[in-house]
Protein backbone atom coordinates (compact mmCIF):
# COMPACT_ATOMS: atom_id res chain seq x y z
CA UNK A 1 0.00 0.00 0.00
CA UNK A 2 1.66 3.27 -1.44
CA UNK A 3 1.16 6.15 1.25
CA UNK A 4 1.25 9.64 0.83
CA UNK A 5 3.55 12.18 2.58
CA UNK A 6 3.57 12.39 6.47
CA UNK A 7 2.18 15.81 7.88
CA UNK A 8 1.79 17.26 11.12
CA UNK A 9 -1.75 18.90 11.32
CA UNK A 10 -4.12 19.51 13.79
CA UNK A 11 -7.05 16.68 14.12
CA UNK A 12 -10.59 17.03 16.05
CA UNK A 13 -11.28 13.54 17.36
CA UNK A 14 -15.00 12.53 17.87
CA UNK A 15 -16.33 13.89 21.17
CA UNK A 16 -13.63 16.80 21.21
CA UNK A 17 -15.72 19.39 20.02
CA UNK A 18 -19.17 18.32 20.48
CA UNK A 19 -21.73 16.83 18.41
CA UNK A 20 -22.20 19.85 16.32
CA UNK A 21 -18.58 21.12 14.43
CA UNK A 22 -18.45 24.20 15.22
CA UNK A 23 -18.48 27.37 13.33
CA UNK A 24 -14.76 27.81 12.00
CA UNK A 25 -15.92 31.65 11.19
CA UNK A 26 -13.39 33.83 13.02
CA UNK A 27 -15.28 36.78 15.01
CA UNK A 28 -13.69 36.78 18.54
CA UNK A 29 -10.70 39.27 19.50
CA UNK A 30 -8.68 37.98 22.36
CA UNK A 31 -9.83 39.74 24.67
CA UNK A 32 -13.14 38.71 24.37
CA UNK A 33 -12.10 35.12 24.45
CA UNK A 34 -9.57 35.98 27.48
CA UNK A 35 -12.75 37.03 28.92
CA UNK A 36 -14.99 34.51 28.37
CA UNK A 37 -12.61 31.70 29.44
CA UNK A 38 -11.28 33.14 32.47
CA UNK A 39 -7.77 33.13 31.06
CA UNK A 40 -4.94 36.22 30.18
CA UNK A 41 -3.94 37.41 27.21
CA UNK A 42 -0.34 36.22 27.57
CA UNK A 43 -1.83 32.93 28.43
CA UNK A 44 -3.47 32.95 24.96
CA UNK A 45 -0.62 34.07 23.51
CA UNK A 46 1.63 31.21 24.95
CA UNK A 47 -0.99 28.87 23.64
CA UNK A 48 -1.25 30.23 20.18
CA UNK A 49 2.86 29.75 20.47
CA UNK A 50 2.76 26.17 21.71
CA UNK A 51 0.75 25.92 18.23
CA UNK A 52 -2.52 24.96 20.20
CA UNK A 53 -4.84 27.27 18.39
CA UNK A 54 -4.03 29.38 15.30
CA UNK A 55 -6.16 32.11 15.28
CA UNK A 56 -6.75 34.06 12.07
CA UNK A 57 -5.29 37.79 11.81
CA UNK A 58 -7.59 41.17 10.93
CA UNK A 59 -6.27 43.33 8.58
CA UNK A 60 -4.98 45.20 11.33
CA UNK A 61 -3.64 42.43 12.91
CA UNK A 62 -5.74 41.37 15.35
CA UNK A 63 -5.83 37.85 16.31
CA UNK A 64 -9.60 36.65 15.68
CA UNK A 65 -10.50 33.20 17.41
CA UNK A 66 -13.51 31.18 15.73
CA UNK A 67 -15.81 29.59 18.00
CA UNK A 68 -14.26 26.14 17.17
CA UNK A 69 -10.70 28.19 18.51
CA UNK A 70 -12.84 28.66 21.66
CA UNK A 71 -14.00 25.45 22.35
CA UNK A 72 -10.57 23.45 22.16
CA UNK A 73 -9.30 26.52 24.32
CA UNK A 74 -12.18 25.76 26.79
CA UNK A 75 -10.78 21.97 25.95
CA UNK A 76 -7.41 23.04 26.98
CA UNK A 77 -8.18 25.05 30.29
CA UNK A 78 -10.08 22.04 31.42
CA UNK A 79 -6.93 19.84 30.76
CA UNK A 80 -4.86 22.03 32.31
CA UNK A 81 -7.13 22.97 35.80
CA UNK A 82 -7.07 18.82 35.91
CA UNK A 83 -3.23 18.85 35.59
CA UNK A 84 -2.28 17.33 32.38
CA UNK A 85 1.10 19.33 31.35
CA UNK A 86 1.00 21.74 28.14
CA UNK A 87 3.13 18.93 26.23
CA UNK A 88 0.54 16.45 26.62
CA UNK A 89 -2.42 18.56 25.83
CA UNK A 90 -0.09 19.40 22.32
CA UNK A 91 0.45 16.34 21.58
CA UNK A 92 -3.20 15.26 22.13
CA UNK A 93 -3.89 17.89 19.44
CA UNK A 94 -1.08 17.61 16.90
CA UNK A 95 -0.72 14.09 15.66
CA UNK A 96 1.19 13.27 12.07
CA UNK A 97 -1.08 12.48 9.35
CA UNK A 98 -0.83 10.46 6.15
CA UNK A 99 -3.41 10.47 3.42
CA UNK A 100 -5.45 6.58 3.06
CA UNK A 101 -5.81 5.01 -0.04
CA UNK A 102 -9.21 7.02 -0.98
CA UNK A 103 -7.22 10.22 -0.39
CA UNK A 104 -8.20 11.16 3.50
CA UNK A 105 -5.73 12.80 5.63
CA UNK A 106 -5.72 10.21 8.87
CA UNK A 107 -3.35 9.39 11.46
CA UNK A 108 -0.34 7.12 10.92
CA UNK A 109 -0.34 3.98 12.79
CA UNK A 110 2.79 5.96 15.20
CA UNK A 111 0.62 8.45 15.52
CA UNK A 112 -2.63 6.72 16.43
CA UNK A 113 -0.19 4.66 19.19
CA UNK A 114 1.35 8.17 20.73
CA UNK A 115 -2.62 9.48 20.68
CA UNK A 116 -3.31 6.11 22.40
CA UNK A 117 -0.86 6.41 25.36
CA UNK A 118 -1.39 10.02 25.74
CA UNK A 119 -5.11 9.67 26.06
CA UNK A 120 -4.64 6.34 28.51
CA UNK A 121 -2.43 8.93 30.32
CA UNK A 122 -4.56 11.25 30.78
CA UNK A 123 -7.62 9.22 31.68
CA UNK A 124 -5.71 8.00 34.41
CA UNK A 125 -4.97 11.23 35.85
CA UNK A 126 -8.53 11.85 35.65
CA UNK A 127 -9.74 9.19 37.17
CA UNK A 128 -7.71 9.44 39.66
CA UNK A 129 -8.28 13.27 40.73
CA UNK A 130 -12.19 11.90 40.51
CA UNK A 131 -11.02 9.22 42.94
CA UNK A 132 -9.74 12.16 45.77
CA UNK A 133 -12.50 14.43 44.82
CA UNK A 134 -15.02 11.25 45.95
CA UNK A 135 -13.08 10.72 49.23
CA UNK A 136 -12.79 14.32 50.03
CA UNK A 137 -16.41 14.83 48.98
CA UNK A 138 -17.36 11.83 51.97
CA UNK A 139 -15.21 13.23 54.33
CA UNK A 140 -16.60 16.42 54.35
CA UNK A 141 -20.17 15.33 54.72
CA UNK A 142 -18.86 13.51 57.10
CA UNK A 143 -17.62 16.50 59.00
CA UNK A 144 -20.64 18.77 58.09
CA UNK A 145 -22.57 15.75 59.79
CA UNK A 146 -20.47 16.29 62.93
CA UNK A 147 -20.82 20.25 63.17
CA UNK A 148 -24.42 19.81 62.53
CA UNK A 149 -24.56 17.42 65.82
CA UNK A 150 -22.34 20.03 67.59
CA UNK A 151 -24.22 22.98 66.60
CA UNK A 152 -27.76 21.17 67.90
CA UNK A 153 -26.21 20.64 71.47
CA UNK A 154 -24.60 24.22 71.32
CA UNK A 155 -28.48 25.47 70.56
CA UNK A 156 -29.78 22.62 72.71
CA UNK A 157 -27.69 24.32 75.81
CA UNK A 158 -28.13 27.77 75.37
CA UNK A 159 -31.76 26.87 74.95
CA UNK A 160 -31.66 25.59 78.75
CA UNK A 161 -31.66 21.71 78.37
CA UNK A 162 -29.37 20.16 81.37
CA UNK A 163 -26.16 17.83 80.26
CA UNK A 164 -26.77 14.94 81.66
CA UNK A 165 -30.37 15.28 79.67
CA UNK A 166 -28.48 15.46 76.86
CA UNK A 167 -26.04 12.55 77.58
CA UNK A 168 -28.87 10.44 78.51
CA UNK A 169 -30.86 11.19 75.13
CA UNK A 170 -27.15 10.20 72.98
CA UNK A 171 -26.44 6.95 74.95
CA UNK A 172 -29.49 6.19 75.82
CA UNK A 173 -29.66 2.70 78.49
CA UNK A 174 -30.00 -0.37 76.24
Amino acid sequence: MRRGPVTRTSIKLPGMTGPAVPDATPRYRVGEVAARLGLTLRTLKYYEELGLVAPQRSGSRYRLYSEADVERLERVRRMRALGLSLETIRATFTQPQERDPEGRQVLTPDALRTLEADLSGQLEVLTGRITAAERELRDARALRRDLERDLTYVRRRLSGERVGDLLREADPPG
